[in-house]
């Protein structure tokens, strides 16, 4: 069965926290960066309007999850250092069956530990390696206990974590790792190559199976950019899902820019996921953009359907 349901999300901790811990979490994901003049421009009454559409992009993806029935769901994301650590980075990984766990307090402001637990779906996740395997794609995979190595403390990364949490409703998960942070990286080719491989495996499982994606968009939270959003790409990225162009948005990495580094990097994510629905037959609706300079990132909902 074709995937039948997609959502993708965006990634800051700031969707993940009340309103009155923004000014807080903003300072830590800025530091001491200069910042882009719009900024300013983001008083208490816009934050607020953009606080109460944050909690609705959420609502709305987490309602399109429950309604669509499904029995797994496949986890796009990336590793940001927590789960593996620099003697082992692998390009594509699945973690097959048990659970997983991620922890995403932020310790820099004394938040309390908050562990999320995933239960990870087995039989999906071993027909997924079998056909990208056979397909050509060499695959990591990981079976068994959960031993982050990188941040034993945290574990998976909080995209992960806190979208799963708030949006899958306890549906079982796939947990599907690209490398999006560390060179070198899946070139656009490849990852294209992959979303429709991924795809056509899903398609196989007699399975009712969902896409999230999570991460990105542009920004660049913690690093030498942060604060800064290209809107402009943000906005190219989402209208050439809308219109089935993943072909086009596989052009991007040909190129070296350090607006595609840090949380930009992730848009990976979603080239891969663009190619994966094309092959499923889905059509992409943006549910709301909000460029969020106090993120550090541009924040985007899409949904897609067949």
């Amino acid at each position: 069965m074709p995937i039948v349901l997609g959502a993708g999300v965006s990634y800051s901790p700031l969707m993940y926290r009340p309103r009155d811990q923004w000014p807080a979490v903003a300072s830590y994901l800025v530091g001491t960066v200069v910042q882009p003049a719009r900024r300013a421009l983001e008083g208490e009454a816009l934050l607020d309007d953009y606080a109460r559409r944050i909690d609705a992009g959420l609502a709305a993806l987490a309602g399109a999850i429950a309604e669509a029935s499904l029995d797994a769901l496949i986890v796009l994301h990336a590793d940001r250092g927590t789960v593996f650590d620099a003697s082992n980075i692998p390009q594509m990984h699945i973690q097959v069956g048990g659970e997983i766990w991620g922890d995403p307090a932020i310790a820099a402001l004394d938040e309390p530990s908050r562990r999320h637990s995933h239960l990870c779906d087995e039989a999906i996740a071993e027909l997924l390696i079998e056909e990208l395997v056979a397909a050509g794609f060499d695959v990591a995979e990981a079976r068994g206990a959960f031993r982050p190595i990188g941040d034993p403390r945290q574990g998976a990364a909080a995209a992960l974590s806190e979208a799963v949490s708030r949006l899958s409703g306890g549906v079982p998960i796939i947990p599907l790792h690209i490398n999006c942070h560390v060179d070198p990286m899946p070139t656009g080719r490849r990852l294209a190559t992959f979303g429709r491989a991924l795809a056509a495996a899903a398609a196989l499982a007699d399975r009712r199976i969902g896409l999230l994606v999570t991460g990105g968009m542009s920004g660049d939270p913690g690093g030498p950019m942060a604060g800064w959003i290209d809107d402009v790409l943000d906005q190219w990225m989402l209208t050439r899902l809308v219109r089935g162009q993943s072909r086009e948005i596989a052009t991007i990495w040909a190129a070296r820019s350090r607006t595609l580094e840090g949380g930009s990097g992730e848009l990976r994510l979603w080239t891969l996921a663009a190619a994966a629905f094309e092959e499923a037959g889905c059509r992409a609706r943006v549910i709301d953009y909000l460029p969020v300079h106090h993120a550090a990132a541009g924040i985007a909902f899409v949904r897609w359907e067949s």
